[in-house]
């Protein structure tokens, strides 16, 4: 067992850890994507249905999760796991860009293919992780501690989203850009890989880090988790209605540059940075459920904001900064938090392992039928004024009408 000295020395780690890691993923979009990867993707050429699919692989690669950890038989020690798949994944990013220099009928299809290899092995530490986190962060202190993680590798994001935006306009938006950029993330991610390495670890343990059979026992634990799994898959599902059109309407609609969007993400990001530890103190006053419970219909509602949306800078500056308070820090921090307190109290990692997968596979499908939504609205145009009702925002419209519907599903469950 960890001392009091030994899990401070590892919270304190697991910040400049995060630190690193947030960098590694500002450049690179490698933690889900983000802006930069999907104007990469539009330069290599992808349509919008091929960016419904870019979209969809993100949370493919966690929908395995179950079947990835079978290798973690293997393994006795979480770090040991962890600092191995990440040793694999953060440093070869880079790799991405060079697919450009592919003939241009297989280029998109391998840039793929590279960007579903280093998702999959990215996510598959995320169970072990977090169960790693259980281990080392008391209850009484999680909120308020992962709230000021939160607001640290916040705050190191903005920088970062700016430098990488500057770097993407200064260099052209092409082949040099993007190779310098990604080169950068993979830097920081053997910094993220040393830093995990020097993270302290409860070493009494040497039972086989996953057992197999708890992986479809802990469904049948009483209490809270399947139903809540199910729930807010079902939520999740429509909200992926979205796909990646939000950015991709930013980029080839608005015609926003890469400065103009990471402004806007550093704007966002800011905002979280500065709620995360409100959030996470008010989970722990009034319960991360209640919370995130409020959270999750503020930003369903939230969405509508996507269908006015105008190009002006007056309307997206103040939009981002509620997207941040609200999705970024309100929902990703109160929904962590929850999902700790209802784990059965055996076999976490498993459990973390099936609530990504079944979730994840929602967002999947969510993110498919939008690239079909994308087709079949392909035509619609209307304008009013400087506002266009066009294949996005109906695609949009239809993403917060179902979600408000599912989201009785999550009111309807009690602790």
């Amino acid at each position: 067992m960890l001392n009091s000295s030994q899990k401070a020395h590892a919270r304190f780690i697991s910040i400049i850890e995060g630190s690193m890691a947030t960098v590694w993923g500002s450049f690179t979009g490698g933690f889900g994507g983000n802006s930069y990867l999907v104007g990469f993707f539009l330069w290599l050429g992808a349509s919008p249905f091929v960016m419904s699919i870019y979209s969809a692989l993100i949370p493919l690669s966690s929908v395995i999760q179950p079947v990835s950890l079978v290798m973690a038989r293997k393994f006795t020690s979480k770090k040991r796991f962890i600092f191995t798949f990440t040793t694999i994944s953060r440093p070869i990013f880079f790799i991405l860009a060079l697919t450009y220099l592919l003939p241009t009928g297989i280029k998109i299809w391998v840039a793929l293919l590279v960007f579903f290899f280093i998702e999959t092995l990215t996510s598959v530490v995320g169970s072990p992780w977090q169960a790693w986190m259980m281990e080392i962060v008391d209850p009484q202190m999680r909120g308020k501690y992962f709230g000021i993680r939160n607001l640290i590798t916040g705050f190191v994001a903005i920088p970062s989203l700016l430098i990488a935006g500057y770097l993407l306009d200064l260099f052209g938006k092409g082949f040099l850009a993007f190779s310098i950029i990604f080169a950068i993330g993979s830097i920081f991610g053997v910094l993220d890989c040393y830093s995990t390495h020097l993270q302290d670890e409860d070493a009494s343990s040497k039972t086989p880090m996953i057992n197999m059979s708890a992986i479809f026992e802990v469904l049948k634990v009483p209490g809270i988790f399947r139903s809540y799994m199910i729930a807010i898959s079902l939520w999740i599902f429509t909200m992926n209605l979205f796909g990646p059109y939000a950015t991709v309407m930013m980029i080839d609609v608005f015609k926003y540059n890469y400065a103009t969007l990471g402004l806007l993400t550093m704007v966002s990001t800011v905002a979280a940075a500065i709620f995360q530890p409100v959030w996470g103190r008010l989970g722990d006053k009034y319960g991360n459920f209640r919370m995130l419970k409020l959270n999750l219909i503020i930003q369903t509602l939230l969405n509508i904001g996507w269908i006015l949306a105008i190009p002006g800078m007056y309307y997206m500056i103040p939009f981002q900064i509620f997207v941040g308070i609200i999705a970024t820090a309100g929902t990703g921090l109160t929904s962590f938090n929850f999902l700790l307190e209802i784990v059965p109290n055996f076999g976490k990692t498993e459990a973390f392992a099936i609530y990504a997968s079944i979730t994840n596979l929602a967002s999947f499908f969510g993110n498919i039928i939008s690239g079909f939504l994308f087709i079949l609205f392909a035509k619609t145009h209307f304008e009013v004024a400087v506002w266009v009702l066009d294949a996005y925002r109906m695609i949009f419209i239809l993403s917060v009408i179902s979600s408000l519907a599912m989201l009785r599903f999550v009111f309807k469950l009690k602790r």
